[in-house]
């Protein structure tokens, strides 16, 4: 496990990734690239080959437009408003519309590790059928454990709209999890 950089050492990164050197922006993609396919994929309702797409046209756009950016501020909520725009222009093309299915997992002889994959494709079918706005602020605030500060400005939204639509969430998760609970 990697200790943690650093100011001075995040520092050095950044201005390394702005003058263009192609090593700081493989670290970059390694650190950062997991967690914007997870919320791509969450916000695309599991469409898996959606996220791997747009997830790779934000890095690309990032590093094409790296000069662009004030790598002064934190770079996770940069790539998480791009992530977040970039699906939003996929979602609208007719192409991405619809979402593939969850895919089944492969047989498994231990009764925990099947109950264990059945709750995470509840989880996967329930989110997915949230609405849009609901969902995405649950996943920011959950999986990317965002403050509701930085949802409502990353969304454009107020503090009260996020606090309303997470409370909505976790109700209807609840309701759709109640043969798990």
């Amino acid at each position: 496990m990697r200790s943690p950089t650093t100011p001075e050492e995040e520092r050095q990164k950044r201005l390394r990734l702005k003058s263009g050197d192609p090593e700081a922006f493989a670290e970059l993609f390694r650190e950062q690239q997991p967690g914007i396919l997870n919320y791509i994929y969450r916000l695309s309702g599991g469409n898996a080959t959606l996220a791997e797409d747009v997830s790779q046209q934000v890095f690309m756009n990032f590093w094409t437009h790296r000069n662009e950016y004030d790598l002064d501020k934190p770079i996770t909520p940069l790539l998480l408003t791009m992530a977040r725009n970039a699906w939003l222009n996929a979602a609208k093309r007719e192409e991405y519309r619809k979402t593939s299915e969850l895919k089944e997992d492969g047989a498994s002889g231990h009764d925990r590790g099947l109950e264990r994959r059945e709750l995470e494709k509840a989880i996967e079918k329930s989110l997915a059928a949230l609405e849009e706005p609901i969902r995405e602020v649950f996943i920011l605030s959950r999986y990317h454990e965002m403050k509701y500060a930085q949802i409502a400005q990353m969304l454009g939204i107020s503090v009260k709209t996020v606090e309303a639509r997470l409370s909505r969430a976790l109700q209807d998760l609840q309701k759709l999890l109640k043969d798990f609970l």
